[in-house]
Order: structure tokens, then C-alpha cells, then sequence
């Protein structure tokens, strides 16, 4: 075992995110790779024969790996090495310090899916009732709602779509090892105040968060938010900006003073980029835009939830953030120096 020699953080495990992390890896540094999706290999585990030679683009990095001593033939079984931990579905939310010595925020999301009694066996795929367009084959094809992110890996571990799932349970019951926690307990704890001056959007909020299994109070001005914010704790609430009286934006500030941990989403029909920025300053969440309807907000009230409460954060030091986020984040197309070289005094590379 080589002398470690310094810490890495490395953003993306495709192609260039891989390599990256192994160069780093086989200098002595320890290197902990990150990627928001539930697999590794980005766009490179879409490909299968390359040109020239018709071998696996994944296969041709391993002879800077001892495969041997990690009992692998090839990458899909995995990437091991000694100074590499992988962290999946997980990402960067926060970094702060300067080279040499960042810190930085790491927020990993819940697959739902134990991965240490996943068997593989697909019987959750097979009685999920939910189809949508499989990402691996570009929309192609479909898949479940619980489903294999890369379906040559081996081994394999199933991942649930959280904004896919309609909760049903029929992939818990079936189960054999109970690899699978939909949460479901966990959302009758979580607890939702929606301000709204008008009774329908009220009652339709109510109604809609209450299906998916989310304890839900109204109120009808922020007077009232802010006196229910006082006597009970709440997660998350839902708030109007424009209402007689008192305004989202002082309601926002006010609930704040009193919890400073209520995690607020706005929603207006009279958006402007100076309240929107102004909230988010404050501390907003998310600014939602009306009217809405259940098939748009309740996705992402549940993903807002997953990150609150069942996403774990991890903070590290580290010496160095190398960001191979591929394609999603970078369009060279554009001409744009999206990553600050040249520009930014710590980015040291194009």
C-alpha cells in the first residue's frame, strides 16, 4: 500500500471522471468519487464496442488498476481500488476554503434499496405498475419505477425512482430479502403547512400531499402561519407571496426568526426575478410558479422531502475538487468558459 500523500474530491464517474480518479488514485492520493446518478460510468456505460479495435471503452482503463489483487476482469463488475471510496447518488452541495485545504458538503440521496441484500432477482420490476422512458436507452424503450440504472453491471442493485413512484408498495411486499424501504412510516411524520388566502388551492394542496402520505395543516394569511409556525413543528411550508395583509416574503422572514430549520416553498402567479432572488436569499427553497397542477408540484414536493429528510450530508477535507461532469453541465458548443479557467484564480485547467 502506497503513502497517502493527499486528499481528492472528483465530481462525475464517467469516462473523464474515472480516469481522473485513477490517475489520482495510483500517485498515492485518496480520492473519494462522487456522482448524483445510482451508477458509475456516465454516457461510457451506453457504449459497448468502440472502433477502432471492438473492445469496451471501460475495459481499456483497467491495466492502470492491479486487477488481480481486486479480482475483477472488467469495470462493470466495479471499480476497486484501495485508495478510491466511491459515494453513488450523491452530490457536492456546498465548498468552501482554498487549495490545499477545502471543505465541502456532501449530500447522498436514498435509493430505497439496500444494496448489501439486493439479490437481483427483479421480482420488484416485475409487479410495478409504473412505466416511464428509460434514460440508459435515451428514451427508447421503458422502464419501472424500480429499475437497474445499468442493466449490464454485475452485480447489480435495483434503485426506485422516487419521482417515478406512486408508493403503491407492491415492490416492498414482494420482496424476498426486504431489501426495499419506501419510507412510507417516515412521510406520516413529516409534517406540511400550506398559506394560501384562496380556499381551493388550499384544500387541492391539502388533498394532493395528503394522498402521497404527508401529514398537511392550512392557514389562511400569514398572521395564522406564523401562529401555527409558533405552537407546532413543521418540515415544510408551502407560502403564497401575494395575500392581503402581510406578504410571503415577511411571512418568509418572520417563520425563519421562529424556526430557522423550516425548509420554505413559494409559490406565486406574479413571479418577478427581484422576489425570486430576494427569497432565496432569505432562505427559500424553491419557487414555485402557479397555477400548478398535482402531476408537476408533487414530484417535487417529494424530492424536496427526500433531500430533507432522508438525504444524509458528510463533510470532508480535501485538497483538490476535480469537476468531470461531462455533457449535462458542459456544452462546449455554446463558447462559454463554464468553468472559470482563466478567469477564477483556483481553477488550474481547462
Amino acid at each position: 500500500m502506497k503513502k497517502k500523500i493527499g486528499t481528492s474530491l472528483v465530481v462525475g464517474t464517467g469516462i473523464s471522471g474515472i480516469r481522473s480518479a485513477l490517475d489520482m488514485a495510483e500517485q498515492g492520493y485518496q480520492v473519494t468519487l462522487i456522482d448524483r446518478a445510482p451508477n458509475l460510468g456516465g454516457i461510457l456505460t451506453q457504449l459497448d464496442y468502440q472502433f477502432p479495435t471492438d473492445h469496451c471503452g471501460m475495459c481499456k482503463m483497467l491495466p492502470l488498476v492491479e486487477r488481480d489483487a481486486s479480482s475483477q476482469y472488467c469495470l462493470r463488475k466495479g471499480l476497486f481500488h484501495e485508495n478510491i471510496d466511491i459515494m453513488l447518488s450523491t452530490e457536492l452541495v456546498a465548498q468552501e476554503g482554498e487549495p490545499g485545504k477545502y471543505q465541502v458538503t456532501l449530500r447522498q440521496k436514498p435509493t430505497m434499496v439496500d444494496p448489501e441484500r439486493c439479490i437481483g432477482c427483479g421480482e420488484c420490476s416485475r409487479v410495478c405498475p409504473v412505466e416511464v422512458p428509460d434514460e440508459f436507452n435515451a428514451g427508447l424503450t421503458m422502464r419501472k419505477a424500480v429499475y437497474l440504472p445499468v442493466p449490464h453491471n454485475i452485480p447489480n442493485t435495483y434503485v426506485v425512482d422516487v419521482v417515478s413512484c406512486t408508493l403503491c408498495g407492491e415492490c416492498e411486499k414482494i420482496c424476498p430479502t426486504k431489501a426495499i424501504d419506501l419510507g412510507t412510516e417516515a412521510r406520516r411524520e413529516f409534517r406540511i403547512l400550506v398559506v394560501d388566502d384562496e380556499l381551493v388551492v388550499r384544500d387541492s394542496l391539502k388533498e394532493w400531499l395528503e394522498d402521497e402520505g404527508f401529514q398537511v395543516d392550512m392557514a389562511e394569511s400569514g398572521m395564522e402561519a406564523l401562529e401555527k409556525v409558533t405552537k407546532d413543528v413543521y418540515h415544510m411550508m408551502l407560502l403564497d407571496i401575494k395575500m392581503p395583509g402581510m406578504d410571503g416574503v415577511e411571512v418568509l422572514k418572520r417563520s425563519k426568526d421562529i424556526r430557522p430549520e423550516l425548509s420554505v416553498v413559494m409559490m406565486t402567479a406574479y413571479a418577478t426575478v427581484e422576489t425570486a432572488v430576494e427569497a432565496m436569499k432569505i432562505g427559500a427553497l424553491e419557487y414555485l410558479m402557479k397555477p400548478f397542477d398535482p402531476d408537476t408540484l408533487v414530484p417535487l414536493i417529494v424530492q424536496l422531502y427526500q433531500k430533507i429528510e432522508r438525504a444524509g450530508e458528510r463533510q470532508l477535507e480535501v485538497g483538490s475538487v476535480i469537476f468531470a461532469a461531462g455533457f449535462e453541465s458542459y456544452d462546449p458548443a455554446t463558447g462559454k468558459n463554464t468553468y472559470g479557467y482563466g478567469v477564477l484564480p483556483n481553477v488550474v485547467t481547462s
